[in-house]
């Protein structure tokens, strides 16, 4: 019962927010994935290291997904610069377990949300 209510508000949350609290909700997501995964590779977790690799990736792929290039073609050409980075650092990092590379990956996104954010407040 609990867990289909959860399942619900998560909908009700999702369908509620803005594509920027969207957006600010992958990013923070995206990091929180690479923390798992990197207490993960501390714990010698193989599968708990994986799935959150996996999640992190699939966030990244859908952000990729989303971009529009016709809209706005430079943006989204460093953009998609910028996820290809994030995701070679995740695959190397589930190769190598090597939870430094998880902070590279994150330390971009992160940026990309400052970023999102700063301009997301500016044209309020």
């Amino acid at each position: 019962m609990y867990a289909r209510a959860a399942k619900a508000y998560k909908q009700v949350d999702l369908e509620s927010s803005s594509k920027a609290q969207i957006l600010d909700k992958l990013y923070l997501r995206f990091a929180r994935d690479c923390e798992d995964a990197k207490t993960a590779i501390a714990g010698g977790d193989v599968a708990a290291k994986a799935k959150a690799i996996n999640h992190g990736n699939q966030i990244i792929m859908e952000l990729v997904a989303a971009l529009d290039h016709a809209l706005a073609p430079d943006l989204c050409g460093n953009l998609a610069a910028l996820y290809d980075y994030v995701l070679d650092r995740l695959s190397l990092s589930n190769i190598h377990n090597d939870a430094a590379l998880l902070d590279q990956a994150s330390a971009v996104v992160m940026q990309l949300r400052e970023a999102f954010t700063e301009a997301n407040n500016a044209n309020r």
